[in-house]
């Protein structure tokens, strides 16, 4: 049904309509001159009958045409259907003027000219030829304008979602290296060196891993979950190392999880925006939770707002969204409540 809809819908739109039937009066005239010069003489009106016979011919076999037509290129995909688009449109080209060809010399052309059809008629079977290959002719043009048409959007989505990732990734990479992130990290460093050397070591040790993600996957579109988990564990422990018991993470994805994907550093600008966005104390601390429903990777985390900060502009979240815009047709969904901020991510099977 609703396919059906989106086709009446494009076949009745007004200027289209408008259009397509000055040009079918337009050919009207030129067939039914045509007709008028090769007609039995002697009956009454015998132009104005021609004129509106070819009218009624050409309106019949072009609107039923479209609307055929129509229909059967929205059942098939553009990027992987287009030769059963070319095809579909070939039978509809010579099947439909044949049957409405002989539909309308049995029923329409006695009531219009007051006189039988004569199918055998050389004229008769001119006509038919002419629409059958007129009819090709126009619906190899449609499909290819319409193929073109799908390939230039592609390209354009492509060229797109490259700087969308782009952008991603540089948000993704200014986070890790941003003066703040930097300062605090080299700061929680230098007490751990003095307090607990063995932390301090694998401090650096995660902190280069975290870089180092980051450097190898920033071209990748997607990437394993269980990738990425492995980093969130990195990008997570140098948090804890600075928010203490004050920030509290709990991981649990099933394993069949795993092997799917996700695009790259999503999961980290989530945590990140958490982090980030959120109060993180003794009296409020922050619990971040990610796990997963098979379908979806699911983070949320305790809604409490700092109260100095400025309004998020939501780059990252939208980033995301557009990413996936991209790469499917799954949502992303994003449910903010009072106490409770939570993203389901879909999971994806490349």
């Amino acid at each position: 049904m609703a396919i059906s809809s989106t086709v009446f819908k494009k076949f009745f739109n007004r200027k289209d309509i408008l259009i397509r039937h000055f040009v079918i009066a337009f050919l009207a005239l030129i067939f039914g001159y045509m007709s008028f010069l090769n007609a039995p003489k002697g009956i009454s009106f015998l132009f104005l009958r021609s004129y509106i016979s070819n009218f009624i011919y050409i309106a019949l076999i072009w609107n039923g045409n479209i609307l055929l037509v129509d229909y059967v290129h929205s059942i098939y995909d553009n990027s992987k259907e287009i030769y059963k688009k070319l095809i579909s449109s070939a039978l509809v080209a010579l099947f439909l003027p044949i049957l409405m060809h002989y539909a309308y010399s049995y029923w329409f052309f006695p009531l219009v000219n007051g006189f039988k059809c004569n199918l055998s008629s050389k004229e008769n079977v001119s006509y038919l030829i002419v629409s059958v290959v007129i009819t090709l002719l126009v619906n190899s043009i449609y499909t290819s304008i319409e193929f073109f048409n799908h390939w230039r959007k592609t390209l354009l989505e492509k060229e797109e979602f490259k700087r969308t990732s782009l952008s991603a990734e540089f948000e993704a990479l200014k986070n890790q290296v941003n003066p703040h992130f930097l300062f605090n990290s080299l700061n929680t460093l230098s007490s751990l060196i003095d307090e607990n050397p063995m932390q301090a070591n694998e401090f650096v040790q995660k902190l280069a891993s975290v870089y180092r993600y980051v450097l190898t996957h920033r071209d990748k579109e997607t990437v394993q979950l269980k990738c990425e988990i492995d980093f969130i564990e990195s990008y997570i422990f140098l948090n804890k190392i600075r928010f203490g018991i004050n920030l509290n993470t709990k991981i649990n994805v099933n394993e069949n999880c795993l092997s799917l994907q996700i695009p790259t550093l999503t999961l980290q600008m989530l945590v990140e925006n958490a982090i980030k966005h959120n109060e993180i104390s003794t009296q409020k601390p922050l619990y971040i939770s990610i796990s997963c429903d098979d379908k979806y990777l699911i983070i949320e985390n305790n809604f409490q707002p700092k109260i100095s900060l400025t309004e998020s502009n939501g780059v990252g979240l939208s980033n995301i969204i557009e990413r996936y815009n991209y790469l499917t047709t799954e949502i992303v969904f994003v449910n903010k409540t009072s106490d409770k901020f939570e993203v389901k991510v879909p999971l994806l099977n490349i």
